[in-house]
């Protein structure tokens, strides 16, 4: 039995157990898909897929019911809700990580800040459940320091931004979006397919197109702190609105390490990541945790690619955050 029908009767069964407002949610939520495979996000278009197996996406998710392929990680509800999952498919070797890493890097050479692209790579055409990964970069634009804080400002953002984190990190800039996603745009889709055609056609181990800006519901912002030595901590907010019920979620690979943490009191994840795709190392690491006050939620994600920095640096750090959020 196909994934999409075995989803479909589990949607019919389940149906009357889940929130009156779940159609709603559906229609936001999935503007804001995020699949994160060793550090790089993905997005999932509703215009791609049937309603009812978006129906029953949610529902794997709202109604407790899954299927087979990946481990549950973690899954935080609120009004912005995140579900972390493994996915067999999404493991890499270490040297196709470091092949696609290179290609990734090749294209990002060739934008300017700001664009983002949808990359080909004829050895790595894969699909999650019927569904194609589609491998994107982005050169964020940077924004200098007192500009960012002005930015901020403007946007309404008020969440406080301290000036050091674990005392020698300094804030150096900003930039909005997230250094570890790529903003792939509505016709992500559509760049894959056109380009999986002329590379069929032309034999091309790699292709690639920039795509068009995207449209969320999640507004993301990214404060850069360094040290004198160069390694670097990233401050990320996603900030969902009060006309909003997004969920974001996210596919790890199997040999991701995630481990629950307490910070100051708040149930927070601790994920690390060896087969990142983003950053200046293929190691990740993210503390991560939601906080809600009246109409507006907030994820919190406190990282790094820096390879010397250890957990207990990273978890202090997210500690030293949330006391200053206080």
């Amino acid at each position: 039995m196909s994934i999409e029908k075995q989803l479909a009767e589990e949607f019919e069964r389940d149906s009357r157990k889940c929130p009156s407002d779940l159609d709603v949610r559906i229609m936001a939520e999935y503007r804001q898909q995020v699949m994160q495979q060793r550090g790089k996000s993905l997005m999932f278009k509703k215009s791609k897929m049937p309603k009812y197996i978006l129906v029953t996406l949610i529902l794997i998710l709202v109604c407790g019911f899954g299927y087979a392929g990946g481990k549950q990680l973690f899954f935080d509800h609120g009004k912005l809700s995140i579900s972390n999952r493994t996915e067999q498919q999404l493991e890499f070797k270490q040297e196709d990580v470091a092949k696609i890493r290179g290609s990734l890097q090749q294209v990002k050479a060739q934008l300017s800040p700001g664009e983002t692209a949808v990359v080909y790579l004829r050895d790595y055409d894969l699909e999650v459940e019927g569904t194609p990964v589609v491998f994107g970069i982005t050169n964020p634009l940077l924004i200098p320091l007192e500009a960012w804080k002005t930015a901020l400002q403007q946007q309404g953002v008020q969440e406080k931004l301290p000036d050091t984190l674990l005392g020698g990190y300094n804030l150096a800039e900003g930039m909005e979006t997230s250094p570890f996603q790529a903003n792939l745009g509505k016709d992500a889709y559509a760049i894959l397919d056109e380009l999986k055609a002329e590379g069929k056609t032309s034999g091309s181990e790699m292709l690639w197109r920039k795509t068009g800006a995207t449209d969320d519901i999640v507004a993301t912002y990214t404060s850069v702190y360094r040290n004198a030595a160069g390694d670097t901590l990233y401050l990320t907010w996603q900030i969902a609105g009060s006309d909003s019920n997004p969920v974001i979620f996210q596919l790890s690979p199997p040999g991701i390490t995630s481990e629950d943490a307490q910070i100051g009191g708040i149930s927070a994840h601790y994920l690390k990541n060896y087969q990142s795709l983003f950053g200046q190392s293929p190691v990740h690491q993210d503390v991560t945790w939601l906080s809600q006050t009246g109409d507006k939620s907030v994820a919190y994600h406190v990282q790094t690619d820096s390879v010397s920095m250890t957990k207990e640096q990273l978890v202090e750090a997210a500690q030293s955050l949330l006391q200053q959020q206080e």
